[in-house]
């Protein structure tokens, strides 16, 4: 039965029908000809003719699926998931090729501002309002983008305008008998030359408890996003171009979030501040040779809280009540917040230009990255510096794209990098093939290379939590880089049968990891602190496969099938738990699901209404309960969305208000063995992230 479901509904988004925001009344052979993207090789070509598979999430599907920000939009596409990783704070990674978070570059506009530390929680703070599509590379990208790039890349491109005008959103959603609120502007002026952007953004979500304990499962959210962006010609030859945006957020989880975070049994309390800019300006050198110049700057403050009072009575009234117990484990809160800074800045000069059958491409980049956590009282008062450290990368990178024939290329790319961290210059190598025998198909055939160094990590700085207890990382010593080599083939099948209504593309891809980064088993100092250490595993390989299917029923209706299959695996049994009574080892990626698939139907019912329904599988994956020392395979989910939409003119101009009703996660998909109470276990925590939920949302475009 599961079977025949997900060959009705499931698809690959990434080949769907209306992947780049074009009407479902548009005839479309080859239903992503015409899709422009950059990521891969970091020239713009079609999808078709990109040399690297680089899958989109387009405008139609992040405008019809009401998503909210990245995390929401990257659940629409093969191979890639989102993942919630704290039942409190609702910290959010996004997967690819079943591995975790930090194995991937997230990049704004194809820099890579969204850094380590800032990734925690930023994968939620990135403004819809101002996202044109998500480009996704699977693989080692190390060659382009440098460190970070092991299981690929993810880029945001935001939109820019075409004509003068306003777009507002407006959403409500019922969640668990709650309410959230969500809110967008953005003012496009455009002149000869040139755009400018303004934006803001707004996401209120109060904290809601799905199993009644008295705790959030997803945590209250004040989210406020805002910026600038533009373009414009300083010269015959020149273009300027600059970007700015402020982030703000307040997030609480845990119990009794109504009082001071120290005073709750669990709370994970984050109040962040983020500033990122670019500068970028492009010089024209010749018909076919221009020099681009960049600098970046990325501002991140917080202050945090991690832990609380644990399973001790706050209420005098209640059976058991302890005031000594509970003056003792307010004191010991009370040592629980932290104050973390970031700051990044990036530089990069590149020269691109064409010699005859060849696209030539290199540069420069350097990055230095400012990172300090220090440990404070509920007063403010400094009490401990974890980590205060500069990290920092040089790297120039080449690459090729030749063209052998009209039907044959080869892109061959290779980079040099000198981390602060690392002794030894790292060498990233990359070669690829693109064929096309016949016009209705396309061969790609890529190795490529990435790695990660002995940094602060994202988990570092979040914070997990058992019971009330915070649970800290450290690097063990000697700690060596993390290399990792990828090989990805696949096929892009269009036939021309009924003018093209029928496409199938897939990639197979093997990486290998080599002095693989693991985090062990918790464990506790002679203090009563909890850690865990970072160490080379060894190695650790992916092996995986990908087929998306899409097929044009009518002009007005479109459907598409795709899944993926993914084992990464350890080459050796890693121990993740160890006490005197338990010791729990695995070889398998714990949160890595072999199988998956999302898709989508879209039809325009008529010219003015609009149906879509999407639908996403996630098979079972091993998960670690740290409290109860088990180590669990969850059970599969199959998630529904279906949203309606209706189209109101408001000029002749294009200009039109959408009003948009819809129902997430229709069958309510989720795990129903939450942990409970103030003891629970905070990391225990899978599956799919919102419970079913009801929304409304309005779209103005004038």
């Amino acid at each position: 039965m599961l079977g025949v479901t997900l060959a009705l509904v499931l698809g690959g988004v990434a080949a769907a029908g209306d992947p780049q925001g074009r009407p479902a009344d548009t005839p479309a052979p080859g239903a992503s000809d015409g899709q422009i993207v950059v990521t891969g090789t970091r020239t713009p070509r079609t999808m078709r003719e990109a040399p690297v598979r680089t899958d989109v999430i387009g405008a139609a599907v992040l405008e019809r699926s009401g998503a909210r920000n990245l995390a929401d939009a990257l659940d629409f596409l093969p191979a890639a998931r989102t993942e919630s990783n704290c039942q409190n704070c609702n910290t959010t990674e996004i997967q690819l090729l079943g591995l975790p978070g930090a194995y991937n570059q997230i990049l704004l506009d194809g820099l890579p501002l969204i850094t380590g530390v800032g990734v925690v929680y930023g994968v939620e703070q990135i403004p819809a309002v101002l996202v044109d599509r998500v480009e996704v590379v699977k693989g080692g990208a190390s060659v382009l983008y440098g460190p970070g790039a092991v299981a690929g890349v993810v880029n945001v491109v935001p939109m820019r305008p075409e004509k003068d005008g306003v777009r507002a959103a407006l959403d409500v959603q019922r969640v668990d008998r709650k309410l959230t609120a969500f809110g967008s502007l953005m003012v496009a002026k455009t002149f000869a030359g040139g755009f400018v952007n303004l934006f803001a953004q707004g996401d209120h979500n109060p904290g809601i408890d799905l199993n009644d304990d008295g705790y959030t499962e997803l945590a209250r959210r004040k989210l406020i996003t805002a910026g600038a962006r533009g373009e414009w010609a300083a010269g015959a030859a020149t273009t300027v171009a600059f970007d700015y945006q402020f982030t703000s957020e307040d997030r609480r989880g845990g119990n009794l979030l109504d009082r001071p975070a120290h005073l709750a049994n669990i709370a994970e309390q984050i109040d962040s501040d983020v500033h990122r800019g670019s500068l970028s300006v492009t010089q024209q050198l010749g018909a076919d040779t221009r020099l681009v110049g960049t600098y970046a700057l990325s501002v991140l403050n917080r202050r945090s809280f991690y832990g609380g009072l644990g399973e001790v009575g706050t209420n005098p009234d209640a059976p058991g009540y302890d005031p000594v117990a509970l003056a003792e484990a307010e004191a010991a809160s009370r040592t629980q917040y932290g104050r973390t800074s970031d700051t990044f800045h990036y530089g990069e000069l590149r020269l691109e230009t064409r010699a005859g059958a060849h696209a030539l491409l290199g540069g420069v980049q350097i990055r230095s990255e400012k990172v300090v956590d220090r440990g404070e009282d509920a007063d403010g008062r400094r009490l401990a510096t974890i980590v205060d450290d500069r990290f920092s990368t040089l790297g120039a990178f080449v690459q090729d794209e030749w063209s052998l024939s009209e039907g044959l290329r080869l892109v061959l790319g290779a980079r040099l990098d000198k981390n602060s961290e690392i002794d030894d210059v790292i060498v990233s190598p990359r070669i690829g093939l693109w064929a096309s025998p016949s016009p209705q198909l396309v061969l790609r055939a890529n190795y490529s290379t990435g790695y990660r160094a002995p940094e602060v990590f994202s988990e570092d700085i979040h914070v997990d939590v058992l019971g009330a207890e915070p649970i800290r990382i450290v690097n063990a010593p000697g700690l060596t880089t993390e290399h990792a080599r990828s090989v990805a083939v696949g096929f892009d099948w269009r036939p021309t049968w009924r003018d093209g209504a029928f496409t199938l593309d897939g990639q197979a891809y093997w990486t290998q990891l080599r002095d693989t980064f693991f985090l062990g088993e918790i464990r506790e100092r002679a203090d009563g602190s909890l850690f865990r250490v970072r160490s080379n595993a060894g190695g650790s390989r992916v092996l995986g496969a990908e087929m998306s299917a899409t097929y044009r029923f009518t002009p007005t209706l479109n459907a598409s099938i795709g899944g993926a299959y993914i084992d990464a695996r350890y080459d050796a049994a890693q121990v993740i738990f160890d006490d005197d009574a338990t010791q729990i080892a695995t070889r398998r990626y714990l949160k890595s699901p072999r199988l998956t698939g999302v898709g989508q139907v879209m039809w325009r019912v008529t010219p003015s209404f609009d149906a879509f329904l999407a639908a996403r599988y996630t098979g079972s994956m091993p998960v670690l309960n740290n409290r109860l020392a088990e180590l669990r395979n969850s059970d599969p989910f199959l998630v529904f969305d279906l949203t309606a939409t209706r189209h109101i003119p408001v000029r002749d101009d294009g200009s039109e208000i959408d009003v948009t009703f819809g129902i997430r996660n229709l069958t309510d998909a989720r795990q129903r063995d939450l942990e409970v109470g103030a003891g629970r276990d905070s990391d225990y925590v899978y599956g799919p992230r919102l419970p079913r939920t009801f929304f409304v949302r309005i779209n103005a475009r004038l």
